[in-house]
């Protein structure tokens, strides 16, 4: 079975990791252990844009659930992230200082943004989407904005 839960809509080809946790706000989250690392979709970097810049809070800092964590800039706009779940940085990707395009050109992998430890993970998770709910979700998204552009 492939990792990942797939479709095309219109031109887009998208993609959702099976296993990782969602928002509504298309952002990923991943348990790894008592860490969870953390990211946006292959939809919210499609339907964005190429990614110039990346900008997470710093280590060490804490964040609530769906506060700002950071935020992501592409030629067409600004983004805020809000983190999925409450808890302190643990670490950020460094590579997307000199590589903001990891987030286009790999998501679920090299383009993480960050890794936090979580204050109630078994709280937050109930606040997400599992893959199938957020591939629902997401293949909405896109039909609504294809209907939306097309008239």
């Amino acid at each position: 079975m492939s990792n990942y839960i797939q479709t095309v809509v219109d031109k887009f080809e998208l993609r959702v990791r099976r296993s990782f946790f969602y928002t509504e706000d298309d952002l990923w989250a991943k348990v790894e252990g008592a860490k969870v690392r953390v990211g946006v979709t292959d939809y919210l970097q499609r339907t964005s844009g190429d990614v110039a810049f990346v900008e997470i809070i710093k280590k060490g800092l804490s964040v609530k659930r769906r506060a700002e964590f950071g935020t992501l800039e592409t030629a067409k706009t600004t983004i805020s992230l809000l983190s999925p779940i409450s808890g302190k940085i643990e670490e950020t990707n460094e590579k997307l200082v000199e590589k903001p395009e990891l987030v286009n050109s790999d998501p679920y992998e090299e383009g993480w943004l960050a890794v936090l430890e979580p204050d109630d993970l078994e709280n937050d998770l109930k606040t997400l989407m599992s893959d199938e709910e957020y591939f629902g979700l997401m293949v909405r998204k896109l039909k609504d904005q294809y209907k939306s552009e097309s008239g």
